[in-house]
């Protein structure tokens, strides 16, 4: 191809003969001439209008995830460059018994935070800083400024030091030393702390496993541990603040931080001080240290009082937990932070008895009139030697006929023997149904508490038995789980609880520490009573033994209510925790008989036999409640 110049103009050789202008090599693939171009395939086009459109979307993709999604990231980084800041701890919800009474409170404190930025400014005065501060705050001179240099190395902004009195914080802000401040803080105040510990339970300082499990949580932060500190934190904690330290100028600008929700509990204060108190004087008159104590609505499953012994101050969790302190909070045998109501697991004694005569009565393997003549002893042949028969003996000896309801006034071991295990021709329940009657009650299940740490029963089986102990099942096994004894296992709440559905006539209800949420005097969150179950027992049933348990007061071991304004119905037990030596005192009761409002349930651990502790405390708590 060549090309020549003719009168301005240009043309285009395409062949020795064949002359055409450059415009006609535009010509379409119609042209003569189509060869000097190919047409492009449709497909191309496709290609890169999906291409395009492709990268639209991923741009705007990205400019919404950093504008809208991750702005806040961001603006933190724009922050920081310009800027020191550290988030302020937001004070606490409230915690409030059912009448409004608070039960903790946010004191003001003072806390000395120090900026790297500005103390770097002037990094050859600063040792004569920290000797002045620490003369202020009678503290080692050489201590602060190991943490200060240290803390200097990690962080843009730290504190110095926590918790300054006013006169502290008063004389570090008269010293005007740049890169030091002192800033408003807060700690949690418990106002009654052994009293009701076991149910506010404490808060402490965020760890590790906090800050990797929440985003919300800073190292500054504290957070509940225990109790409803613990359960109800997300309404609690609140939303942080900040502290602003531009670079541009001295000084920092704060925004507050805005405090938790306010918790109601169903916790009677009243209540819960007398019952501790009252259980408190038996332990002090006793010379034992441990025991629970529970008191609920029978209509609700409202948690009205909750104690547990020995208990803790929480207070020492908000100034720091010494040497001394954590030996005895948490190397203490007697474990003051267990909570025995919730967690212990007991051998119920003769609280179980209206439990085995309920089940005895659906089953139809007696009725209400079936007697024994006397409560003596029950004796069993040996089947592998006839001369030296088995004998199980009742706790005292009482002649006369005995039927449901003298049994259970009086706690007759060989009536409930009789009823669960049977005798000569009298066949009992045997430990299937009694185990199917268990659980259907659920003395095996969590009830869900909203507290931490409950633990579930136990109900020994033949099968449990075989498989754990290697050992086969006896009589004298059956004969024991029907007293409460052997290795049957319930918790104090459980016991609370099946006594409170008696005197509600059959309703198991969930049992609620926790009342209601409040925003700003606003209920946010109301926490319903919720129905977990009905005793599977006709009412009739029931009634019999609402019955029997009032008989118990009227002429069996707790005839000491009767001098109550109210009427009562009840049950006492001794369960053996070494033979012969020590038992675990239980009382069990609701009132008033008629309309019950209160139910309450009390351990006593390591008691001499027969003194009767539980039924002592349990008199003189509901003595007061009923008479104010």
């Amino acid at each position: 191809m060549s090309f020549f110049k003719k009168s301005k103009n240009y043309w285009v050789s395409l062949e020795s003969e064949d002359w055409v202008t450059p415009e006609e090599t535009l010509l379409d693939s119609r042209s003569q001439y189509s060869d000097l171009e190919k047409p492009m395939p449709g497909y191309m086009f496709s290609f890169f209008l999906i291409l395009f459109s492709s990268l639209t979307v991923i741009l705007i993709i990205f400019l919404f995830k950093i504008s809208i999604v991750e702005h806040e990231a961001f603006a933190k980084l724009a922050l920081q460059n310009k800027s020191a800041n550290l988030p302020l701890s937001p004070p606490r919800g409230m915690i409030l018994d059912k009448n409004g009474q608070p039960l903790v409170r946010n004191i003001p404190i003072f806390n000395l935070l120090a900026v790297t930025r500005e103390l770097n400014d002037d990094f050859e005065n600063l040792d004569v800083k920290i000797e002045q501060i620490a003369e202020k705050l009678s503290q080692d001179s050489k201590t602060l400024k190991e943490l200060v240099r240290n803390q200097m190395k990690i962080g843009n902004v730290f504190f110095a030091h926590l918790d300054l009195t006013k006169d502290q914080a008063l004389s570090i802000e008269y010293l005007q030393f740049p890169g030091f401040y002192v800033v408003p803080d807060h700690k949690r105040e418990y106002l009654d702390g052994f009293k009701i510990s076991q149910v506010i339970g404490y808060t402490g300082k965020v760890n590790k496993d906090d800050l990797k499990n929440s985003e919300y949580y800073f190292t500054t932060d504290i957070v509940g541990r225990l109790g409803v500190e613990y359960q109800y934190e997300e309404f609690l904690r609140g939303e942080h603040g900040n502290i602003f330290f531009s670079k541009e100028k001295s000084g920092y600008v704060a925004k507050n931080p805005e405090s938790g929700q306010a918790v109601f509990l169903n916790l009677d204060h009243d209540l819960q001080i007398k019952l501790y108190d009252e259980i408190f004087s038996v332990l002090r008159d006793s010379g034992i240290s441990r025991a629970a104590g529970i008191i609920q609505d029978p209509n609700t499953g409202a948690v009205l009082a909750l104690v547990s012994f020995p208990s803790f101050d929480n207070n020492i969790f908000s100034s720091g937990v010494s040497e001394s302190d954590y030996k005895r909070l948490f190397e203490n045998q007697a474990k003051p932070l267990f909570n025995r109501v919730i967690s212990g697991l007991y051998n119920p004694g003769s609280t179980i008895k209206p439990f085995i005569g309920m089940t005895a009565l659906e089953e139809k393997i007696i009725s209400s009139d079936y007697t024994i003549k006397d409560c003596i002893e029950l004796v069993v042949q040996n089947p592998y030697d006839s001369k030296n028969p088995y004998i199980f003996g009742n706790w005292r000896i009482e002649y006369g006929q005995f039927n449901l309801k003298k049994s259970i006034a009086n706690s007759c071991n060989i009536y409930f023997f009789t009823l669960g295990g049977g005798r000569d021709d009298f066949s009992g329940l045997g430990a299937d149904r009694i185990t199917k009657y268990l659980k259907s009650s659920l003395a095996d299940s969590r009830l869900g508490i909203d507290i931490p740490g409950e633990k579930k029963g136990f109900i020994p089986t033949p099968g449990w038995k075989l498989l754990e102990k290697g050992e086969s099942w006896y009589l004298g096994d059956t004969y024991n789980i029907s007293i409460g004894q052997g290795d049957l296992l319930v918790t104090p709440l459980w016991l609370n609880t099946y006594v409170s559905a008696i005197a509600n006539m059959g309703t198991i209800y969930k049992p609620l520490v926790a009342k209601e949420i409040r925003d700003k005097n606003k209920i946010s969150k109301k926490i319903e009573p919720e129905i977990l179950e009905t005793l599977p027992f006709s009412r009739e049933v029931i009634s019999v033994m609402r019955d029997a348990m009032r008989e118990t007061v009227l002429s069996g071991t707790a005839q000491i209510f009767k001098e109550l304004p109210v009427q009562v119905g009840a049950k006492t037990g001794t369960a053996e925790v070494i033979k012969g030596s020590t038992v675990n005192s239980l009382f069990t009761a609701f009132a008033p008989y008629d309309n019950p409002e209160i139910a309450i349930t009390i351990l006593i651990e390591g008691a001499t036999n027969q003194q009767g502790l539980a039924v002592r405390s349990a008199y003189n708590v509901l003595k007061w409640h009923f008479s104010r």
